[in-house]
């Protein structure tokens, strides 16, 4: 049985979350509509009922965006424990709030130089999906508190504020629909993809298994819902189990690599 109480489940179907409940104990992060990009289903804070519940905020803000939050967090519901958040533009905008802060930027943060850098603003971290096991136990051995670790879920490989679908069905004359998968023509891989108004996120095409992390101390361990069933995640706690083709990412395959002569 894994260590539900330290599960933080990213919510794309209400209906997980009774689902979990049946089992044991976890927390549920809400993609915050408006502020939140790569997630086909997000919420609005009303609509977010759940006691003890994080919000993500993962899309780069403008001024005008980063002005409207602040109104929103004026009046936060009491239910909110915490945020999860990518841009530092929130950092000064949210330090006085009594909620939990964890800073998730996907590829970024992968020393525990950076990461104790952010921690004396933020009470978190997430871990960075590109580095192996071995660094992320001397990051865990060297950080000023407890972090999050990813476990499971397709990762987002990129994000931009471009409308990266739209475009590629206009100039390649092709009708590919949101969410799906396309494949990179130079070197055959395939992302799963996904567009909204504030831009596109592409997603590793392979889920993502870290469940060897739950082996370690951390804060919370990560389970990113978009793509998976109700069904995938309670096997996933219950069993360890896993129905679909995974991968266990970089944790045993650094990402440096020498290139050959010649080479450019």
């Amino acid at each position: 049985m894994i260590k539900m109480n330290k599960l933080l489940i990213l919510v794309q179907n209400k209906s997980l979350i009774n689902k979990v409940k049946k089992v044991d104990k976890a927390t549920f992060l809400f993609p915050l509509e408006g502020y939140s990009v790569g997630y086909p289903n997000t919420f609005k804070l009303d609509e977010i009922d759940e006691f003890g519940a994080y919000i993500l905020v993962n899309r780069l803000l403008d001024e005008s965006s980063i002005n409207s939050f602040k109104e929103l967090i004026d009046n936060f519901p009491k239910n909110i424990k915490g945020i999860v958040f990518e841009d530092l533009g929130l950092i000064d905008l949210i330090k006085d709030l009594d909620i939990t802060k964890i800073l998730w930027q996907s590829h970024l943060n992968a020393s525990y130089l950076s990461i104790n850098g952010f921690l004396k603003y933020v009470d978190s971290v997430m871990m960075s999906t590109d580095i192996t096991i071995d660094e992320i136990k001397l990051i865990l051995s060297k950080a000023d508190k407890p972090l999050v670790l990813p476990v499971l879920g397709y990762i987002p490989v990129m994000y931009s504020r471009r409308y990266l679908l739209s475009n590629f069905n206009i100039n390649y004359n092709e009708n590919v629909s949101n969410p799906n998968t396309i494949k990179e023509e130079v070197l055959k891989d395939e992302f799963k993809i996904f567009e909204n108004e504030y831009g596109t996120v592409l997603y590793s095409n392979t889920l993502y298994n870290g469940k060897v992390l739950m082996d370690y101390d951390a804060l919370y361990y990560f389970i990113n819902s978009v793509f998976l069933s109700d069904e995938d995640i309670i096997n996933f706690i219950t069993n360890n189990e896993l129905n679909d083709e995974y991968n266990d990412g970089f944790l045993n395959k650094k990402t440096i690599y020498k290139l050959k002569d010649g080479d450019k």
